[in-house]
């Protein structure tokens, strides 16, 4: 088991940089140069030609749907599923904790964060936007004026927020693995998909669940403390220190 003389002052920083993380990309824009502005009014363009072609896109995937892609999708469908993730994200901590592997420890703190982050910001556009999903055939508009429910919760996608929250942290965790990154991605696009294979969102909804799931992990990675071990004859097991 690891053995570690500063374990409270790493969960200090880490709980800590919750907060500054937030406000790191709250602020992101105050500090962007040409390229960033650029790089953010192409995303933008993205999503609202998009949301043009919404109807169209989803016309498209219900006439290419079949029973052989329902199965399918259903598999993947299951990689952004909080109910499956969140286990596998505490197995992954108490695993690493108890094999004496940082990495893998590690590994699992940071996509907890990212998680929670990510899925945080997607749960309040859900109830501030109020937009009906596919299926119910009202439409790919957002707010219509009638209030505020929960039964509204189309935009953004939750599950393709969760997958694309967890997949760059995975990849850059194991980015000397030359099947890691390109398997992650995969996964990531495919659970993507699925949400509109089965008629539960609008690829706007999707577009927008994978920016949020893709900056929460890269504003992840760039602004939390990460674990490195060491032999401490000491303690007669391993001591850590930790930095950003």
């Amino acid at each position: 088991m690891l053995i570690a003389e500063q374990d409270t002052a790493y969960l200090s920083a880490y709980l800590e940089s919750y907060p500054h993380t937030v406000l790191k990309g709250a602020s992101a824009p105050l500090k962007w140069q040409a390229k960033d502005w650029i790089l953010a009014s192409g995303v933008v363009a993205a999503g609202c030609a998009l949301y043009i072609a919404d109807e169209e896109i989803r016309d498209m995937s219900q006439r290419n749907r079949s029973p052989f892609t329902d199965d399918l999708m259903t598999g993947f469908k299951q990689f952004g599923e909080g109910k499956y993730i969140i286990p596998v994200m505490g197995l992954t901590i108490l695993g690493g904790h108890l094999a004496d592997h940082p990495k893998t420890f590690d590994t699992g703190m940071l996509c907890l964060k990212s998680f929670i982050i990510a899925n945080s910001a997607t749960q309040v556009l859900k109830f501030a936007t109020q937009r009906q999903r596919p299926i119910s055939n009202n439409g790919n508009n957002f707010w219509n004026g009638e209030g505020f429910t929960r039964r509204r919760d189309s935009f953004p996608s939750g599950h393709t927020t969760i997958v694309w929250s967890l997949a760059p942290v995975i990849a850059d965790q194991y980015k000397d693995s030359p099947l890691v990154p390109p398997l992650v991605y995969t996964i990531a696009g495919l659970t993507s998909y699925s949400r509109i294979n089965d008629d539960k969102h609008w690829a706007t909804d999707v577009f927008a669940g994978a920016v949020i799931g893709y900056l929460s992990a890269k504003l992840t990675l760039s602004g939390t403390p990460r674990l490195q071990f060491y032999p401490d004859p000491r303690l007669k097991g391993l001591a850590f220190q930790y930095g950003f």
